[in-house]
């Protein structure tokens, strides 16, 4: 699991909102641990399919947000949001993709850089590497400073061979 979850719990709970998450995990998992410190109400599954924690949500009454939030209005928000970083001394950036929705977002906002990307999912958008694990599966090489395991995680084993020296990683919760 990626931070989408948590970011949307901290964002219901910014707003003074609550938020109901259907999700693959357990209870031991950092991110749900993380989730419960917030004022969102969780129900944990074992491994599904998306496509069946949706369709558990809606016979719950709830709306549901596509992974990664892949939508429109939130490629907007982070175009807007990207607008002030500087990637001028890299030469090229490295990503994860589920949905591709950050990557998309990357490379309109620094059309001029060379993107490699690594899907941490079977059935992504076109990538350079895929990640061997699954996507409920931790990285089985993590790289030496904090990331998200099932996705950011993934990008290092493919760093450490393919990388150019002033490449940036896109580490997106670590």
């Amino acid at each position: 699991m990626g931070h989408g979850a948590l970011a949307l719990a901290y964002a219901c709970q910014d707003a003074g909102k609550q938020a109901e998450i259907f999700l693959s995990g357990t209870d031991d998992d950092p991110m749900v641990k993380k989730i419960r410190q917030t004022n969102a109400i969780l129900h944990l599954q074992k491994p599904l399919p998306v496509a069946m924690l949706n369709q558990m949500a809606q016979a719950h009454g709830g709306i549901t947000l596509p992974p990664a939030f892949d939508m429109p209005e939130f490629e907007e928000a982070l175009l807007h949001a990207l607008f002030p970083f500087d990637a001028r001394p890299y030469n090229e950036i490295w990503t994860c993709s589920v949905t591709g929705t950050l990557t998309r977002a990357l490379k309109k906002s620094f059309p001029d850089k060379i993107f490699k990307t690594v899907s941490v999912v079977k059935s992504g958008p076109p990538a350079d590497f895929t990640a061997p694990e699954k996507y409920h599966q931790p990285a089985k090489s993590p790289p030496p400073y904090p990331s998200c395991p099932y996705t950011d995680a993934k990008i290092w084993q493919f760093v450490q061979k393919h990388a150019a020296k002033d490449a940036l990683i896109w580490n997106t919760a670590g």
